[in-house]
């Protein structure tokens, strides 16, 4: 009986080796490095449509979106799942001097939004400083993300998989005091 144990795990212990072997040995998966990295990709895309691209702000690994900034205002593109290929750049940008011009009309805030392509959409704009925390009622009460941009200027953005987004939006901003500075139930 021992030595038919002994066999067991010597037979055992040779597959074990032999997986590990074989696993660290295997060729992995080949994969087409670009030529030029994303970023340059994208900035040479934008540049071309827009003029210049100063920097690339972020890229959202959930919803392959980039959003590249240039003199104008912010784009966002959308990207392949493996952020290898420009797909489309998002319409309408975000631009500065519409954003700087309006703010007597809009608010803290402003919105856009886009039926990027079958199930897939988006709400997005730009946020000052004092919009602490957005709420969009239309859309169940979804808070966007957002980051920053520079000195009073945040953009914030939400991805929906589904054709449309509802319309008209319903946003509700809040302060740092939580107290509403724009939307539903604002105190005037």
């Amino acid at each position: 009986m021992s030595k038919k144990g002994l066999v067991a795990v010597l037979c055992i212990g040779l597959l074990v080796v032999i997986y590990f072997l074989q696993s660290r040995f295997s060729v992995p998966a080949s994969h087409t490095i670009p030529a030029t990295s994303l970023e340059e990709s994208i900035c040479d895309k934008v540049s071309a449509k827009f003029g210049d691209c100063k920097r690339i702000l972020l890229f959202d690994t959930t919803s392959y979106i980039v959003f590249a900034e240039s003199s104008f205002g912010i784009i966002p593109v959308l990207t392949n799942k493996e952020f290898t290929d420009f797909k489309k750049f998002i319409y309408p940008m975000m631009d500065y001097q519409e954003f700087t011009e309006e703010k007597d009309e809009r608010g803290p805030i402003d919105w856009r939004t886009d039926n990027i392509q079958k199930n897939f959409s988006m709400i997005y704009g730009f946020a000052e400083d004092a919009a602490k925390t957005i709420v969009i009622n239309s859309e169940d009460n979804i808070q966007p993300n957002r980051f920053y941009v520079r000195d009073n200027l945040w953009v914030w953005y939400v991805t929906f998989q589904k054709d449309k987004v509802t319309l008209p939006v319903e946003v509700t901003v809040y302060d740092a005091n939580g107290q509403t500075i724009f939307g539903k139930n604002q105190q005037e």
